[in-house]
């Protein structure tokens, strides 16, 4: 038998790249082809996604966060198909020079198409990762395997009908049909209600058959988030043809598109309420006319200063570091060689022709060369550019030196040069004098800056949906909606599209003063705050769908719903109400806490602050938030018996007296005078003022001869000591025995900052005195906090096991809806899943 090494057959479908070297090809170049392959290549990425999360939901009994290896695989995909989205966008945007010589009629492309295909693109990413998520909340026990038993034969199905409607869709964008007529897309809507209305039968056949435990159904809630998952999934591809057919492909069309909103942007008073805008064109207009002022008063009229000044402050916006220096460079690169060859190529006067040709040969190379950076998209495109225009600038000057009564000269020449080269160094310093004097922004300022502001953002989002939706079952009126789809699909990912860009630029700019700048921090924060975008969008999607069936008069309603008052007949779901209304409130207003915490992070006040602060500013916030059980923002004299019990168990038992003592101690010291009551603000203030908890042990022990040290344990633990109060009477000290120990409480006020009075010291200091009534002293700074972990999805748990026990209370899932127990149970797991992105959010602050 002979065994030959052959080369692995690949699926026509694989995206596996070969592994064949190309050289760096900036995308300008042939970009309209190069967009089309990857448009072919983006559907097979998404099915390949598609496929590894279904069949892993389906077939794996074992719980995601224990696969490792899946969930590499996975990140690896999810990776590639994002970057192949974000290279698509580019090309998009550099095919125009081909549109401009007509091309685009010869390579059979239209740009509107293309683009309603790639935004396709981006909303199927963003329903995976939903879809990705989902399934790492499962639960993978006994209600999974049998009810998948029975699904998995209909998603499978499902997942051939997504094919073949996606694979259509990509050949008739391919082949740029203005209308669509997609053959696929009504068996696979007509799967996707067939898949639904199983699962409700084989759930309610399951609950009612079989004994499960009310911890085996709120391990499975997460079952309908991934179900309506991939029915968004699904919807997407069936709403594009609605949305392709209504838009019109012409090229007419789109130019008289395009110079109406032209236009109506410079009436558009939202246009003018920009500051950074404002601030840009005073940044432009003082350099350009201190320029002119140079022009006039010193360079004899030459355009040289404000031109130059115009070419590099005129297509980029500043504030950053980088654009800074590749702009100097790019000056430097476009006007020291073309200066020097333009001296000698004008004096070439005979032949006329061969100065010319020289000089224009010499430009069409160097401004080639410069583009060729600044299209290639690397850390100096921009220097790219600005010395593609000064380069023109000086190759393109002419002189009179081979005329007979010319006036210039070799002299001439060469001072004119010199003159050019000091114009255009003129010109950059005004330009940095203006981008450093006048309102300066550095990245990483206007990084923070932007997260900031989408946290704020997220916060009125989850204020919309989840303080109206966890309350009430009453539809949200049209114009809430509005406002958060604006927010959900324009605001909020035009600022993470930013923030992606501003963290490509801070890693570049110096640090000097500044504490030491983390990109792995940055980009996690990016992720999660994708990760409460994609998890909002899909809750606001799944409302909408809600709404559309409830108006079509497809879902019956029951008036009893968990969210709603007490009804009269409801006696036996009482506890359950009274649980779902307070943990929902107790979550609400943690969640409201946990983003005001991290816009605090955040803000300018913890811009140069350490980790060790940061983490002992969260350690607090969670301890005042155990300590504040009705989630008032204050603590009263019970919440602070409370904290500080839990603080002094950590060194054993405390006398109830004591703590009272320590408890209004504790109200005067830290508490406004004439209040019962202790905010948040006044115990940062407190400790920020020196503020210090101060837990002393004592132990007298008796001094033993040495003979005694040679006699057995059980001797020794029989022997006792008497012990005095002698120079301790401060500390409250009470006389026992020797096993016993006394420990008080002092709350002192003291100069110790806010780390050193908290944080964990390495240091011990031991006194030991050799006479009889000798003292051993023990002193020991440490964290006493006690807040390890975040009580936000100890809250969301106590609301979902409410909302089963209600659910199971007298057979009740029998009696509600197929949508409203999905929209119940994807408004629990979506809950969950902010609980566990804002717990993250905070380790991520924290590091």
């Amino acid at each position: 038998i002979s065994l030959a090494v052959l080369p692995a057959a690949r699926h026509p479908g694989s995206t596996r790249p070969a592994l064949v070297h190309r050289p760096p090809v900036p995308s300008i170049v042939a970009a309209i082809s190069r967009l089309r392959e990857d448009s072919k290549k983006a559907s097979a990425d998404l099915l390949e996604l598609l496929n590894i999360i279904v069949d892993s939901y389906c077939f794996k009994n074992k719980n995601v966060e224990n696969m490792e290896f899946l969930k590499l695989r996975l990140r690896r995909k999810f990776d590639d198909a994002e970057a192949r989205h974000r290279r698509m966008l580019t090309l998009q945007d550099d095919a125009w020079w081909e549109q401009c010589f007509g091309l685009h009629y010869v390579l059979h492309f239209n740009r509107a198409i293309t683009r309603s295909y790639i935004k396709l693109v981006g909303s199927l990413l963003a329903d995976l990762r939903t879809l990705n998520y989902a399934m790492r909340l499962e639960d993978y026990g006994r209600l999974h395997s049998i009810y998948m038993a029975v699904l998995k034969r209909e998603i499978y199905i499902i997942q051939t009908r997504t094919n073949n409607l996606l694979n259509e869709i990509s050949r008739e964008v391919d082949a740029l049909s203005p209308r669509l007529d997609l053959k696929a897309l009504g068996a696979l809507e007509n799967q996707v209600e067939m898949a639904l209305y199983k699962l409700r039968k084989v759930q309610n056949r399951t609950l009612r058959k079989e004994t499960v435990t009310p911890e085996e159904v709120a391990g499975n809630v997460p079952l309908s988030l991934f179900s309506f998952s991939l029915n968004s999934f699904c919807s997407t591809l069936i709403n594009f043809q609605q949305s392709h057919n209504s838009k019109i492909y012409s090229d007419v069309h789109r130019v008289r598109s395009f110079l109406r909103s032209s236009l109506m942007r410079f009436i558009n008073p939202a246009y003018y309420k920009d500051p950074v805008l404002w601030l840009t064109a005073l940044k432009i207009t003082v350099a350009i006319m201190t320029g002119v002022a140079f022009s006039v008063g010193v360079y004899g009229f030459s355009a040289s200063v404000p031109s130059c000044i115009a070419y590099i402050m005129g297509g980029h916006l500043g504030t950053s570091f980088r654009t800074t220096v590749n702009r100097v460079g790019g000056v430097v690169a476009g006007s020291v060689v073309p200066s020097v060859f333009k001296f000698f190529f004008v004096q070439i006067c005979a032949p006329e022709v061969l100065g010319v040709m020289l000089s224009g040969i010499v430009m069409f190379v160097w401004v080639g060369m410069c583009m060729y950076v600044f299209f290639g998209r690397g850390y100096g495109s921009c220097d790219g550019m600005v010395a593609a225009f000064v380069a023109s600038d000086t190759l393109l000057r002419q002189t009179d030196i081979c005329y007979p009564n010319g006036s210039d000269s070799s002299n001439s020449v060469a001072v004119a040069s010199y003159s050019y080269l000091a114009q255009t160094s003129v010109a950059v310093v005004i330009f940095i004098s203006a981008e450093t004097f006048l309102f300066p922004k550095s990245a990483i300022s206007l990084l923070r800056q932007s997260i900031l502001e989408t946290f704020k953002l997220h916060q009125k989002t989850f204020d919309a949906l989840f303080g109206h939706h966890l309350s009430s079952s009453v539809e949200m009126d049209e114009a809430t909606m509005a406002d958060i789809r604006n927010m959900l699909l324009v605001q909020i990912p035009s600022k993470l599209e930013a923030q992606r860009q501003l963290l490509v630029e801070a890693q570049v700019e110096p640090l000097l003063w500044r504490p030491q700048f983390s990109t792995d921090k940055y980009k996690r924060v990016l992720e999660f705050s994708h990760r409460l975008l994609n998890n909002n969008y899909l809750l606001f999607k799944l409302l909408r769908w809600f709404h559309f069936r409830v108006m079509q008069n497809r879902v019956k309603l029951n008036p009893s719903d968990i969210r709603n008052d007490i009804q009269e007949n409801e006696g036996d779901s009482v506890d359950c109400h009274t649980q779902w209304k307070l943990s929902s409130s107790h979550f609400q207003s943690l969640v409201r806490d946990n983003f005001e915490t991290m816009e605090m992070i955040f803000s300018d006040t913890f811009q140069y602050s350490d980790p060790d602060q940061t983490a002992v500013f969260m350690q607090m916030k969670e301890a005042f938030r155990l300590a504040d059980k009705d989630c008032s923002g204050e603590l009263n004299a019970d919440d602070v018996a409370t904290m500080l019990g839990t603080i002094f168990a950590q060194s054993g038992a405390v006398k109830e007296g004591q703590i009272k003592g320590c408890v209004q101690e504790f109200m005067c010291v830290v508490g406004k005078p004439g209040r019962t009551t202790v905010s948040f603000e006044d115990f940062t203030d407190a400790i920020d003022h020196g503020l210090k908890f101060e837990v002393e042990v004592y132990r007298r022990v008796k001094p033993r001869a040495p003979t005694l040290l040679s006699e057995s344990l059980d001797d020794e633990n029989k022997q006792s000591t008497k012990t005095a109060a002698t120079g301790v009477q401060e500390a409250g000290e009470a006389q026992i025995s020797k096993n016993e120990e006394t420990r008080s409480a002092l709350i002192t006020e003291n100069n110790t900052p806010i780390v050193d009075g908290a944080r964990e010291l390495d240091n011990h200091t031991t006194s030991l005195f050799p006479s009889e009534n000798a003292s051993v002293f023990i002193r020991r700074e440490y964290d006493v906090l006690n807040v390890e972990d975040f009580s936000v999805s100890d809250v969301v748990a106590h609301m979902k096991s409410a909302y089963v026990e209600w659910l199971l209370a007298d057979k009740r899932y029998e009696r509600i809806s197929m949508e409203e127990q999905l929209l119940l149970n994807c408004l629990v797991s979506s809950a969950e899943s902010i609980a566990k992105n804002l717990a993250g959010l905070e380790e991520i602050a924290m590091s």
